[in-house]
């Protein structure tokens, strides 16, 4: 009987963990899936907008309310690209592939980058926010932006990493010493504290990584590189043993070419990624279409410094928990 009932309770608490991993939290209130889509391809109408740091000289992001498709307005993160899409510290693919990346190891309950996407919006629509906007690539008269959710309960800090914390606080530490992993990978180049997020409850608060502008292959800068490299000795081991079953062949096909899209009726419209156009550019244009994605030099990075993490791990310079 006592054994039986041992195991009713293992199992209901199992049940309970399981229902507790797929549950949104106070932060991002909508399934990731339902958010993925919507961003990526439902109607879109912005709402209401304001800049999202007034006081941030030169800050071109905007904070929207957004309306999609027959959904009450949702808010969001939309930054506009400027022509070309590929300049300092506003390198779309690099947001959205840093959003990709992360789901190698992380779930989404546990995401570290809010829901994002990319998508184009008509010029005419854009300027109604940011006057000065001009168009993302010739062929039409529209303005690549991305768009990403929009956070409910967070904290803004000088650090989010805390020592103490990390040593007493086996959830918080968790989400740390994933969100390192991302960084470390990304070579994350911007530690401005408004780039990195904490959830407001305590014990085991999450945080976020919500901007990517500056990694992968962008040149070094002045606004400091706390995160790109390892700041933690220890790792969740089930990240690590994610980690280690990532190939080549699995960053090639998820990363190489992010999004796509063609000319249609005189605007450009989301398409399947297809082919890669070119393993050497990022940012690559064929007849009536637009493809963005890693270069081939930047995925071969992502690998090579994953093989540096867990050569650290093998040499026992880096421990797991």
């Amino acid at each position: 009987m006592i054994q039986t009932l041992a195991r009713v309770l293992f199992v209901a608490c199992a049940c309970a963990a399981g229902l507790a991993a797929v549950a949104q939290d106070a932060n991002v209130t909508l399934p990731v899936a339902d958010l993925e889509r919507m961003l990526a391809s439902a109607p879109m109408r912005i709402v209401t907008s304001e800049i999202s740091r007034p006081k941030a000289k030169g800050d071109i992001t905007l904070n929207a309310d957004v309306a999609f498709g027959d959904q009450p307005p949702l808010r969001v993160k939309v930054r506009k690209a400027e022509p070309g899409a590929d300049t300092f510290n506003n390198v779309p693919r690099y947001d959205l592939a840093a959003y990709e990346l992360q789901k190698f190891f992380v779930d989404p309950p546990e995401y570290l980058v809010p829901p994002t996407a990319l998508r184009m919006l008509p010029l005419g629509e854009v300027r109604r926010y940011s006057p000065d906007v001009e168009r993302t690539f010739p062929g039409a008269e529209d303005v690549l932006v991305v768009v990403q959710y929009w956070l409910h309960d967070i904290m803004v800090i000088a650090d989010v990493y805390d020592p103490g914390k990390f040593a007493s606080d086996p959830v918080y530490a968790r989400h740390i010493g994933q969100l390192n992993v991302l960084t470390y990978l990304v070579e994350h180049r911007d530690s401005n504290a408004g780039n990195f997020l904490i959830a407001r409850g305590e014990p085991g608060q999450r945080v976020f990584s919500i901007d990517h502008g500056v990694a992968f292959a962008s040149p070094d800068s002045d606004r400091g590189m706390l995160w790109k490299d390892l700041r933690v000795s220890r790792l969740p081991a089930d990240t690590v043993a994610r980690l280690r079953s990532i190939t080549r062949q699995a960053l090639e096909d998820r990363l190489a070419v992010v999004a796509q899209w063609q000319v249609v009726d005189g605007h450009y419209v989301a398409v399947k990624p297809g082919a890669n156009f070119s393993r050497h550019r990022g940012v690559r244009r064929a007849g009536d279409q637009v493809q963005m994605g890693l270069r081939q030099s930047e995925i071969a990075q992502v690998e090579r410094l994953l093989n540096r993490l867990l050569e650290r791990v093998d040499r026992g310079e880096i421990t797991t928990f």
